[in-house]
């Protein structure tokens, strides 16, 4: 009849693993309303809404989410979740390759970051420093298919079709 705050975010995990975006964020908002505002886990907790709403398409109330969880605590996988959906949405594009660059700084052999990094240089079209850093993503996560076509991508715009080849034939 009355969970606990933790069997209520094991819910909003739960329901999110399970893409269900709308009901985690009911979720997420019932454990937000029992938080002080300036408490790490509600930058957490925000950091998740923000991900449910940019599922959803929610651009909007994912950034504000975002945003304000970043006022509370500066976190690497944070700054990359939203400048890597500016990226996708061709949006703030400079501003998103700065996020990345700091997040990078934080966490520089993550490859995920490292790979967004990547991504924002390759679509601002500096391909030598784009290649630079999905060569490392590639070298920290040679199975993942993304970061794969990533390399192969930028590999094909500096006119190495042959290598663009194998990195995209290791994806399929």
């Amino acid at each position: 009849k009355s969970p606990s705050p933790r069997v209520i975010l094991d819910i909003a995990n739960i329901a999110k693993n399970f893409e269900k975006y709308d009901l985690s964020i009911i979720y997420y908002s019932k454990i937000l309303l029992n938080l002080d505002r300036d408490f790490i886990l509600y930058a957490d907790i925000l950091y998740r809404t923000g991900s449910c709403f940019e599922r959803l398409g929610q651009y909007k109330k994912a950034d504000a989410d975002f945003l304000n969880s970043l006022k509370i605590n500066e976190n690497s996988y944070t700054l990359n979740y939203l400048a890597y959906s500016w990226l996708e949405r061709n949006y703030k594009i400079d501003l998103a390759i700065e996020m990345l660059e700091k997040a990078n700084k934080k966490n520089n052999n993550d490859p995920y970051i490292t790979d967004s990094v990547g991504w924002g240089y390759y679509l601002t079209k500096d391909y030598i420093k784009a290649e630079a850093f999905l060569k490392r993503a590639v070298m920290l996560m040679p199975n993942d298919p993304i970061v794969n076509d990533h390399y192969g991508d930028v590999l094909w715009k500096l006119g190495r079709k042959m290598e663009a080849n194998y990195f995209w034939k290791n994806v399929l």
